[in-house]
């Protein structure tokens, strides 16, 4: 029977309405349910619904008698943690727009933000992003509030410093309060929910502007397939700043399920077995650092752990394909599938706390040879594709992984490719254009209104939809190969040892890289090596250093072309960053400032060759 979408989709929009009242109406279905947990300030704290509802009231009150109006916007800069939804979920309830600021943000990159946003009142984290904040507030004509959600964040005196329980004394009486639900009374679904600025790969970040309909349409076409229930854990991983993690807190939340912060990803294992969740959006480099850590450890192993490991992950394979082809295993398969999974497959699942149902990846390309491993380990991951301003536009889910690729449109999103292979999409989900910038906004579309993405993709005959390149990053080499350097970079990256990777070669005769090492590898490598105590520097350069890492360069890419292979390769003795201006807050490559920053080192490269020809 086919689901008539835009009906349901109107039902569930009149239903809804908008994120705080969504958010609200549960408090009394769910009441002394816990729905928040985080230990950003030390030891596992819980918040219950009526708490959470609690919570935003007096934000929401002490917002108000900070002079927030209806379609103020108020910045949150802050690592993950609880209190970041419960100052979200206030903002929203005063008909106000959340900024989300990426904790890792410079003083220049928050200013930035505040001023073309128009920020009065900042919610931070730390010491650290509290200083920051002050440094903005020098420079800045709006923004006279901010409110510090650590206790421990020391304040500077008549600055318009609060600590998160002073703030919301500021209407204990609850003065405020009628006001307060006038304006949840009177809450619509167009208005605006959030300005989130881009990540700024090319340019000046742009703030997209994204109404309550625009989110709520993005949770019921993510949500339709999504099982999620009262029971089940959310492992809150990604940056809230990102629309990806956020949306997936409101869903989460909407079906009643717990949600558990990550305030530090360098803890992700011991995070993993603490909250042991269910469900969790994620990117790519997640997985790939697990699969080469278990890769690692079983090329080390005795020979026949080699092959029970090899066996288990066969057994898997076969059995987890006939449940992705809706096939019932037969006997036989079912009792060696429980036999490799006691010995082997529970092991793998246990890594990410053990009760995985399922996980989302997006972000960056996941090799499906990855994805498989996990799925064979009975993890299901999946693969996402969206962007900031029309998200999402398609997503695997528990039922249909669509190994390869990003799965196949999600309810309401009509997707096309240009006859130039960029993917362009529609969708009620997509923004209402960037904040104070209507030329930018006029340019994201064709003249038919198709959301150019800029991305470069294909749909295959069975309607999944795989990305393969940015537009303006594709590599054109002096032969006149396009070259996709997400490719290139995804196999390299596959190696434990491997940090980062950043292909380069427009207009040169080959491809070469700027490869930087998983330096607690490097080191462990320094000492098997006999070169304890050198710098990175000189490991670097170290002629045995850069004989291991060609030779598994080359292994990882010994399936690209011939014109894909890596001819050069440099070590660098130092992460690419994003103070240095070579990353984005969302970790991705500022390709441009990386081949400024690196012009001498990648000339060298190829010079080397020139030496050679002449």
């Amino acid at each position: 029977m086919t689901v008539n979408h835009a009906s349901q989709f109107q039902a569930y929009l009149e239903s809804e309405q908008h994120i705080a009242r969504m958010i609200r109406r549960r408090i009394p279905k769910y009441g002394g349910k816990v729905a928040l947990r985080d230990r950003a300030d030390g030891s596992w704290e819980a918040v219950t619904w009526v708490e959470m509802g609690e919570t935003a009231d007096s934000l929401g009150r002490a917002l108000i008698a900070s002079g927030v109006d209806v379609g103020d916007r108020v910045g949150i800069f802050s690592q993950n943690r609880a209190a970041w939804t419960l100052a979200d979920l206030a903002i929203l309830s005063v008909r106000g727009v959340t900024v989300p600021v990426y904790a890792t943000n410079s003083v220049e990159e928050t200013a930035y933000i505040v001023d073309d946003a128009g920020i009065g009142v900042l919610f931070v984290n730390d010491q650290e992003q509290y200083d920051k904040a002050l440094a903005v507030m020098e420079g800045c004509e709006t923004l006279h509030t901010i409110v510090a959600f650590s206790p421990e964040v020391r304040l500077k005196g008549g600055s318009g410093s609060y600590s998160f329980a002073g703030f919301m004394d500021r209407d204990r009486e609850g003065a405020f309060q009628a006001k307060l639900d006038r304006r949840l009374f009177e809450a619509t679904s167009s208005d605006l929910y959030t300005l989130i600025y881009t990540s700024g790969t090319t340019g000046a970040p742009k703030g997209a502007m994204l109404t309550h309909e625009n989110v709520l349409a993005s949770l019921y076409g993510t949500g339709y397939p999504m099982p999620v229930g009262e029971e089940d854990v959310s492992f809150a991983f990604l940056p809230l700043s990102h629309v990806f993690e956020r949306s997936w807190t409101w869903f989460a939340l909407s079906r009643g399920a717990e949600n558990h912060y990550c305030h530090d990803t360098k803890q992700v294992k011991e995070f993993f077995s603490e909250v042991r969740p269910q469900y969790m959006v994620s990117v790519p480099r997640v997985w790939e650092k697990i699969y080469g850590t278990v890769q690692d450890g079983i090329q080390k192993a005795p020979k026949v752990r080699q092959k029970l490991f090899g066996w288990a992950l066969r057994t898997g394979h076969m059995y987890n394909g006939m449940i992705n082809a809706k096939q019932v295993p037969g006997r036989c398969l079912s009792l060696k599938h429980a036999i490799a999974d006691k010995l082997v497959l529970s092991k793998i699942r246990k890594v990410v706390g053990g009760k995985a149902l399922f996980y989302h990846a997006g972000g960056a390309p996941l090799n499906p040879e990855i994805n498989a491993f996990f799925v064979n380990a009975g993890i299901r991951l999946g693969v996402g594709y969206g962007l900031t301003e029309i998200f999402p536009i398609c997503v695997c889910t528990p039922e249909d992984i669509g190994f390869g690729t990003s799965g196949k449109p999600i309810p309401l999103v009509d997707v096309r490719i240009a006859k130039s292979g960029e993917i362009q999409a529609k969708s009620p989900a997509l923004m209402k254009g960037y904040w104070n910038k209507p030329e930018a906004s006029a340019e994201t579309l064709t003249q038919d209104g198709w959301f150019k993405t800029g991305d470069i993709g294909e749909i295959t005959p069975e309607g999944y939809v795989r990305v393969t390149d940015r537009i303006k990053e594709i590599l054109i080499t002096a032969g006149g190969k396009n070259i996709s350097p997400q490719t290139i970079e995804t196999a390299i990256k596959e190696d434990l040892y491997v940090e980062q990777a950043v292909a380069v070669g427009d207009g040169k005769p080959y491809i070469s890289a700027l490869v930087v090492p998983s330096f607690p590898m490097l080191d462990a490598l320094a000492d098997i090596m006999g070169l304890s105590g050198a710098s990175h520097e000189e490991l670097v350069a170290h002629p045995e250093i850069i004989d291991f890492y060609r030779e598994r360069i080359d292994q990882h890419t010994q399936h690209l072309g011939q014109v894909e292979k890596i001819k050069r390769f440099t070590l660098l003795p130092s992460e690419l960053t994003q103070e240095a201006g070579e990353l984005t807050p969302t970790s991705k490559l500022k390709r441009r400032n990386i081949l400024q920053r690196h012009a001498e080192t990648i000339e060298a490269m190829y010079a080397e060759r020139r030496k050679v020809a002449s």
